[in-house]
């Protein structure tokens, strides 16, 4: 009795779900970096040049709020400007709110109030 001849049978490959996953994390970066790009630079089509320099004023001399008033990530970023707030008063805050009514000084100044929570 006769054996077949042909090619064995091998099994599929399954798409990797993690290198999808990935993707689609990647993607979504681009796309909300974009949307932040364009988003602060552009108004009714036209763009704007709000700052012609990225100066730093520097010098705020109140304390960083507790970081125990909140939660989860916010948490953190009062912490992490608490323990490094000669970092943070060097850094230009691109919310614009240099501007009145915060005139903040630094990104520093976020976070002497509620400001740095959202």
């Amino acid at each position: 009795m006769g054996k077949k001849k042909g090619k064995a049978r091998q099994p599929e490959k399954k798409a990797s779900s993690s290198s999808n996953r990935w993707f689609f994390i990647i993607a979504g970066i681009v796309i909300i970096g974009l949307a932040l790009v364009v988003g602060g630079k552009m108004t009714n089509g036209k763009v704007e040049d709000k700052k012609n320099s990225f100066t730093v004023k520097g010098g705020e001399t109140r304390p960083v709020m507790d970081p125990s008033q909140f939660t989860g990530m916010v948490r953190a970023a009062y912490a992490a400007a608490q323990a490094n707030p000669q970092v943070l008063d060097q850094v230009y805050c691109y919310c614009y709110c240099d501007d009145p009514p915060f005139n903040h000084k630094s990104l520093l100044s976020c976070f002497v109030e509620t400001h740095g929570a959202g």
